[in-house]
């Protein structure tokens, strides 16, 4: 979910105090404050680290922030900052103990540049708010497990439930490959309707399903889609070390717009 939705409690510097009816209301986004005013929200991923933002006009106050978020949740605390930030910021990002870590390559993809073929595969592409939620987490998990950055990831439904109830889910754009005779699952591809241009989030399938053209089927159901809406682009990132992913950007005619670092916390 984009941490531009994130709400949660509020933790001061000087006294801890929470309030606790936030917690309860979702105990998994927080939102910490110093007594300057400076603030740092974050929410818990499935891999168990909080991803947090901080506010880009304090970076004095950001080790501090740090040191409070760490305090409270108890856990690792990663950031997503761009390739091409300022000095400022990096040296306040060291200060607070985080240091760069992930890589990813960010694109523009050209709606155009998608398939238009039919591909022959035995799967109907249906929307993930038909289907079994415990199964597509099981699904999800699975693709994760082998994309960089994410092998520790252990959603659940209750997650994938909260994903769904995001302004930006799109039914439509949102598509799993689901096998006619067996009914396994064996493939996703989820694109989030921002503005001013939807962002892909994932395409994968299991490891029976590779070497096959159902990723290329799931990419062309969502293509079909996006041009019927006379979208011309869609954003991705992808990570530098997933060779597979950045062939399949650049395939289809994905152009480079920058670089995001994903930085983390030292214990």
């Amino acid at each position: 979910m984009p941490l531009s939705e994130l709400q949660g409690i509020a933790l001061r510097s000087s006294d801890f105090a929470v309030r606790l009816e936030a917690m309860a209301f979702n105990p998994d986004r927080r939102t910490w404050t110093n007594d300057a005013g400076a603030s740092m929200r974050g929410v818990r991923r499935a891999d168990g680290q909080w991803l947090v933002r901080f506010a880009e006009g304090h970076p004095q106050a950001w080790a501090e922030l740090a040191c409070i978020g760490a305090a409270d949740v108890r856990a690792g605390l990663v950031t997503n900052r761009p390739g091409d930030q300022s000095a400022v910021h990096d040296a306040a990002l060291r200060e607070a103990n985080f240091l760069p870590g992930r890589y990813e390559q960010l694109w523009r993809i050209p709606v155009a540049g998608l398939p238009k073929v039919t591909f022959d595969t035995p799967h109907d592409f249906v929307p993930v708010d038909e289907l079994d939620l415990e199964a597509v987490a099981r699904l999800d998990n699975a693709i994760r497990a082998d994309i960089p950055g994410t092998e520790n990831w252990h959603g659940t439904a209750a997650d994938l439930q909260e994903t769904l109830d995001d302004p930006e889910f799109d039914s439509a754009l949102y598509l799993v490959a689901r096998h006619v005779e067996t009914g396994s699952l064996d493939g996703l591809i989820r694109v989030w309707n921002r503005a001013p241009a939807p962002r892909l989030g994932c395409i994968g399938v299991t490891r029976r399903w590779r070497r096959t053209r159902l990723a290329a089927a799931l990419i062309r159901a969502v293509g079909v889609t996006l041009r019927e809406r006379r979208v011309e682009e869609i954003t991705t990132e992808t990570d530098q070390l997933n060779t597979h992913s950045y062939a399949m950007a650049a395939h289809h005619g994905g152009i480079k717009s920058g670089t995001l670092v994903e930085w983390t916390r030292l214990s």
